[in-house]
């Protein structure tokens, strides 16, 4: 079954970028009223642990990999994990759910304010992490990185992106209502 997987998800890639149409990113993502929030990061950084947080008050996505593809009506956020590949592992799927995305964060821990986000301008830094978390073509398909680097460019010009700094004492409808506030 494993190989079935692999494969499957090798071909949703193959077909993002060679269509330039979306890109799979390392992340946990909710989504509320048709908006949905990203939290992309490396393993540790806290992204299943904001999506396990909101689930309840937002709808989560997934908490581990999403798709981001990119749209007529914005940039859609869903998954292509299905439950059945869920098997003995502790990921959050909700195969139907999606929205479009309304922002990408990159969690930070918190240990003494509250929680809090904060814009991020600087493109170099935004370039940096997304190239640590959003999956690259695969190993012998070179041709495609032109298609992953403008898709990169073309995220980082559609949505706003902030560092949010999560304080695991703060409340998930504390949390919630500072996502509810990105304009």
């Amino acid at each position: 079954m494993e190989a079935q997987i692999r494969a499957r998800r090798e071909k949703v890639l193959r077909s993002l970028y060679s269509t330039n149409s979306g890109l799979i990113v390392h992340s946990g993502a909710v989504v509320d009223n048709c908006s949905s929030y990203v939290f992309a990061g490396l393993s540790g950084a806290g992204k299943s642990t904001l999506t396990e947080k909101l689930d309840g008050i937002f709808t989560a996505i997934n908490d581990d990999m999403n798709i981001l593809e990119f749209k007529d009506s914005g940039i859609e956020v869903s998954t292509y994990f299905t439950q059945a590949e869920n098997r003995g592992y502790h990921y959050l799927i909700n195969e139907d759910a999606k929205g479009i995305l309304k922002a990408v964060l990159f969690p930070k821990m918190e240990f003494i304010k509250d929680s809090h986000i904060e814009k991020i301008d600087d493109r170099g830094h935004i370039w940096k992490t997304l190239l640590t978390c959003v999956a690259p073509p695969l190993k012998g398909e070179d041709e495609l990185f032109p298609n992953y680097l403008s898709m990169l460019d073309r995220l980082m010009d559609s949505v706003p992106f902030f560092n949010i700094h999560h304080n695991l004492k703060d409340s998930p409808e504390f949390i919630a209502e500072i996502l509810r506030g990105i304009k």
